[in-house]
This record gives C-alpha cells, structure tokens and sequence, in this order.
C-alpha cells in the first residue's frame, strides 16, 4: 500500500466508520501524539478512536499533501458535545505500507472544557441538534396537522416545547417564576413568531446553564419542591425527545433520535407519575426497541 493509500484508508474510518481503525494499516508499535491523549501502539489507538469516533457528527480532509513518507493534512471535524467546527493540522509517517506515526497538532482548550462537563450536556446537545433538525423540515401543511399529541396541533406541541425549554432556563437561571407559568395548555397557546428559531435560542440557553456543576447542583422549588439542577437538565431532555416524537409523528417528517439519549431518559424517567402530564401507559411487545417502550411507558403508541 502506498503512502497516499494508506493515509486514505485512515482518514476514511473517520468520515463513514465512526472511527473504527479495524482496516486501516496502523504498525503494532504505532506512536500517536496529540494535544488530549498520545499513544504508543496501535492497540491504545483503535481503542480512543473508535470511543471518540461516536461524537464526530462530521469530518473531512480540506487540504492534503505528500512529501516522501509523510502525509500532512488539514482537516475539519465537528461533535456531539461542542458547536462549531475543530480545524487542526496533522501528519502521518509510513514506511512499508503502514502507518508508523501520527501527530496532531490544534487548540485543545475547547475540547478540554467539553470533555470535562458532565455527561448531560452531551445528551441535551445531541437531543437538541435531533429536534432542531426535525422542525426545519416541516412544511406548512405539517404545522397544523394533529400531534402525537392529542390534545395539541403540531405547532402547539411546538410552541409548548420552546415555552417548556424556556421556562426552565428561567427557572435554572434564576427568575422569577410563577406557578401558573408552569401550565402546559398555557404554553402551548402562545404562539412563537419563528417556532425553530425561538427553539434553537431556548436550547442554546438551557446548554449553557446545564454546561457545569453550578447549577446542576442547585435546589429550585419549581416546578416541584426541592428539585435538583440535574433534575430540571433531565426534564429538558425529556421534553425535547419525547415532544419532538409528538410533533415529527404529526407533521410526518422523519425523527430517529440518539440510542444514548433514549437509554438516558428511560433511566431518569423510570418512576415518573403519568397523571395529568401522561396517558395511561401502553403496554409494548418484550422485543420492543427502547424508544418505543419509552413511548408505551408515557401514554404513546409508537
């Protein structure tokens, strides 16, 4: 394999195999160096790529070049738990078809911070980026169709997601709030001017409220007595996948959100009252997928 190739099949399981390096010509002894982590065989490598491989939403190779045994590249990559786009310069050694040594070279701090925040603010990001995505693809016809939802039209199920996001960033923030803003009906009645762009703005917020330890560890007393930070991150969550399943079922748009997302909520939401907020539960199939049992679990019918 030559040296273009290999450098190819390297940079390929980063684009479409989430990182997995099974086929890609690492030599046992492969030395990696990078701003997070380094490593000294190919072994510790394959391992760190495909865990990390599962945040990068996206990844491409912007400019690339051969000089002898070297490979030097610049490439662009973003994930799950950061916005915007990581650019960072890297260089790959072979010699004898394989890849001897790997060096990457960028600004970690970002990364770092990210890497460092607790295990929620990856979950609200992906959750957040899944539903966001789904509302820009719905037509007008959509937005007045029935939602999963039987008492809301879809766009009152959307206007109650972004009043629901909103009122718990007021409530993590700070503000004052009334008990009577709690009122899911009340929500759902107030019209939002641009419904995705006030849903983007609400989840932006939330992200930054529930991005450390400060107010995840907080007690509020709304919308329960002596709720934890945590607690009203995991509410947010819950919102937005399970709202998000009302509106995309309604408005017939695709909406497939993230496994870990789902495992998260049903683990949170395991002992929630149904009462007022939730149907009766229906009873799903013992080989029901997880989101689907979720659903049956708060009154939906996937």
């Amino acid at each position: 394999m030559d040296v273009r190739t290999a450098a190819t099949v390297y940079y390929d399981a980063w684009m479409t195999r989430a990182g997995d390096m099974t086929e890609v010509p690492l030599a046992a002894e492969f030395v990696f160096t990078g701003p997070v982590a380094s490593f000294d065989s190919a072994d510790g490598f394959r391992a760190m790529a495909k865990q990390a491989g599962a945040a990068v939403r996206r990844f491409q190779v912007r400019h690339q070049f051969v000089d002898g045994n070297l490979v030097c590249s610049v490439i662009d990559w973003e994930m799950t738990m950061l916005p915007g786009v990581l650019t960072a310069a890297e260089v790959l050694e072979v010699r004898d078809g394989r890849i001897v040594r790997g060096e990457l070279i960028y600004d970690a701090q970002e990364l770092r911070e990210a890497m460092a925040r607790p295990a929620i603010f990856s979950l609200l990001a992906q959750t957040y980026q899944d539903t966001a995505e789904m509302l820009g693809g719905i037509d007008d016809a959509g937005w007045v169709a029935q939602s999963g939802c039987a008492r809301w039209t879809v766009r009152q199920a959307g206007n109650h997601l972004v009043g629901a996001l909103t009122l718990l960033a007021r409530i993590a923030g700070g503000e004052p709030v009334d008990v009577s803003d709690v009122d899911a009906q009340r929500t759902a009645g107030t019209d939002w001017p641009d419904l995705v762009e006030a849903f983007g703005r609400a989840a932006e917020r939330c992200l930054t409220l529930f991005s450390g330890p400060e107010v995840l560890q907080q007690r509020f007393d709304i919308p329960a007595p002596d709720v934890s930070g945590e607690r009203l991150a995991a509410i947010s969550l819950l919102e937005s996948l399970v709202h998000g399943w009302d509106i995309a079922v309604g408005a017939g748009v695709a909406y497939q959100p993230d496994d870990a997302v789902v495992e998260y909520a049903r683990a949170a939401f395991d002992e929630v009252r149904r009462g007022d907020q939730f149907a009766a539960a229906i009873v799903v199939g013992a080989g029901a997928d997880p989101f689907t049992a979720l659903l049956g679990h708060l009154g939906r019918r996937a």
